[in-house]
């Protein structure tokens, strides 16, 4: 299925330490409340644990069928370092809500497929199509998101902004959505940054330079799958980043390297 681009962007002009990449979420530093009303193709990814739905990962609405997040939060991670897929039936989306495990409206997952070269080592190819049991039903708060074209590179330094429900500190998640601006940051710049982990599949952005903490970002722990966008398109899914929350940038998986295998493979 062909999902929607905005050809418009095609105009724009297109231009340090080792740390290992961690499960990013959005822990929204310096963020403010937003509203599903301007954000209306982010959803919650809730699993269920012993019978009781958790948050767990944000995602964004692709069509009425489809929705995407990033791979790793398909995954169950166990205290021995191990790795499951997590089921199906203990998947579902909360569409339609600003509020945190509360409200909108809920659709169980049918099945999803993470991307074939998604590498839970570094976070290469960090993104998953996940279909849904029952069509959502759109409205001005549930609209599916335009996708960036393929092969498009965003600007360096150029303004993003970033949407979720992850801690806004180091102990509690936000009960509203929340939203940053941020800015691309130069591949080589943040490659370095990471110690060598950054692929071209990723993009980074931060509030900076200079790197410090309190400054605007996404960050460790929260809900990872959550969109970065560019003028309303979904540029970004938010993958990874460093314990040191905003004194490195955010990571995110480069939606533009896989336009085609969306299209290919979502309903």
């Amino acid at each position: 299925m062909m999902f929607s681009t905005t050809s418009a962007f095609i105009m724009i002009t297109l231009a340090a330490t080792a740390t290992a990449l961690e499960d990013v979420g959005v822990y929204i530093i310096g963020g403010k409340d937003a509203s599903v009303n301007k954000y209306p193709s982010i959803v919650q990814m809730e699993e269920r644990y012993g019978g009781k739905w958790k948050f767990k990962c944000g995602a964004v609405i692709l069509s009425e069928r489809t929705v995407i997040t990033a791979a790793h939060c398909m995954l169950i991670t166990y205290s021995n370092g191990n790795y499951d897929d997590v089921k199906p039936r203990n998947i579902r989306i909360r569409a339609g809500s600003s509020k945190y495990e509360k409200g909108g409206h809920i659709v169980d997952v049918r099945n999803y497929q993470s991307h074939p070269n998604f590498d839970e080592a570094n976070f290469n190819a960090d993104i998953a199509l996940l279909t849904l049991r029952t069509r959502l039903p759109m409205s001005n708060i549930t609209k599916t998101a335009f996708i960036v074209p393929s092969g498009l590179e965003l600007p360096n330094n150029h303004a993003v902004q970033v949407a979720g429900w992850g801690r806004t500190d180091s102990s509690n998640h936000s009960e509203d959505l929340q939203a940053v601006t941020v800015y691309t940051v130069k591949h080589d710049e943040c490659n370095r940054l990471h110690g060598g982990k950054i692929t071209e599949n990723m993009i980074c952005a931060h509030d900076g330079p200079p790197y410090r903490r309190g400054q605007k970002n996404a960050c460790y722990k929260g809900d990872s799958g959550g969109p970065l966008y560019m003028h309303g398109m979904l540029v970004g899914i938010v993958s990874s980043g460093s314990k040191n929350c905003t004194e490195q940038p955010a990571v995110y998986t480069k939606v533009s390297a896989f336009t085609n295998w969306i299209n290919t493979n979502a309903v």
